[in-house]
């Protein structure tokens, strides 16, 4: 205990209590509260006395026990509130009716009227359409007369030059198909286009027989077969035996004493070429080939001779002439100058000797 400063308790200072309350608020207070219990009794004896003149005033209950309700002021706004919603189920009723769902069944009555007032516009604008656009097809068809096949698509047809030849020979024979063509009675898909390099190579520069030659003057090779024809149902044959490509060269011999015309037409089948071959055989209806080149007068009038023959799905058309349009003499030399052509047709028997080789590879 004696180790403890005293210091400590040196600095502590002792608070002061302060005065007692003043007694007088209490008393004031207890004035008060009594004061109210005394307004309160006169409150409550005022309030009695109220409900007495209220009883006085109060009509007096009927014998019977039933007393009539007041009858509420002329301004209350609870009939006002009635009166209102009254009004409004009233316009309701006036509007939809007796039946609602009648109203709702119009309108949706008059939609479907009106899409299907959109739908018939549109199917007859489709209509119209369609027979402009086969009107369209069958005016091009009566411009361009063309018949498909089943077997190929139909050659253009292009109309011969103005002021052409019309000479057709006057000896003409047809050779339909032997059977050495067989291998080659339908072009086949993969089948490569005639070239002018192919038909009118080395071998076909120069033909000979005996002492009988003639030497390739002029050649071409196109795709549009019927622009090297006349005669409206030649060109029509071959566009329906889808020719797709033809091939023609002029020979001469060294002295320029003839002429002879090659003209080979690459077509669909055999049958098609058969039947371009027996409407120029049968003569019904005026056609040929044109002369490649209009300044020999052999080949634009005078007497000329012809040979067709089918060759496959090949049509050979070998066409030979004195170079001035004489008549042949005593002599075979025409005839002689009609097998010499012949040989042009190298290429056809070279394609024979293709194809025969492939489906004997094949079996």
């Amino acid at each position: 205990m004696d180790d403890y400063d005293d210091e400590y308790y040196d600095d502590y200072v002792e608070e002061e209590e302060g005065p007692d309350p003043d007694p007088e608020p209490r008393a004031r207070g207890s004035r008060a509260k009594s004061g109210g219990r005394t307004a309160a009794r006169g409150g409550k004896a005022k309030r009695s006395g109220n409900r007495g003149r209220r009883a006085s005033s109060e009509p007096k209950t009927p014998p019977g026990g039933m007393r009539r309700a007041p009858r509420a002021k002329a301004g209350s706004g609870a009939i006002g509130q009635v009166s209102r919603f009254s009004a409004t189920a009233l316009s309701k009723v006036t509007v939809l009716g007796d039946r609602p769902g009648q109203m709702v069944y119009s309108l949706a009555e008059q939609s479907r009227r009106k899409r299907g007032t959109a739908v018939l516009a549109i199917l007859l604008a489709l209509a119209v359409v369609a027979m402009l656009s086969l009107l369209g097809v069958f005016t091009y068809r009566l411009i361009n007369p063309v018949q498909s096949t089943s077997e190929g698509a139909p050659a253009p047809i292009v109309e011969p030059p103005e002021g052409h030849s019309t000479l057709t020979p006057d000896l003409f024979y047809a050779q339909s198909e032997q059977e050495l063509f067989a291998p080659i009675a339908e072009r086949a898909d993969n089948e490569e286009p005639l070239t002018e390099e192919e038909v009118f190579g080395s071998s076909t520069q120069t033909l000979s027989l005996d002492d009988f030659e003639l030497t390739l003057r002029d050649s071409e090779v196109t795709d549009t077969c019927t622009a090297l024809v006349w005669g409206d149902q030649f060109a029509q044959d071959l566009s329906t035996g889808s020719c797709s490509a033809a091939a023609r060269g002029v020979y001469q011999d060294p002295g320029e004493e003839y002429v002879a015309q090659f003209t080979l037409f690459d077509l669909v089948d055999s049958d098609a070429a058969d039947t371009a071959l027996a409407n120029l055989d049968s003569g019904a209806e005026p056609g040929f080939v044109l002369p490649m080149n209009t300044e020999i007068d052999g080949l634009q009038s005078g007497y000329s001779q012809a040979t067709a023959q089918v060759m496959g799905h090949y049509l050979a058309v070998f066409w030979v002439a004195r170079a001035d349009g004489g008549k042949p003499g005593d002599d075979d030399s025409m005839a002689t100058l009609n097998v010499v052509v012949m040989d042009s047709a190298v290429v056809v028997y070279e394609r024979v000797h293709e194809a025969a080789a492939q489906e004997g590879g094949e079996g």
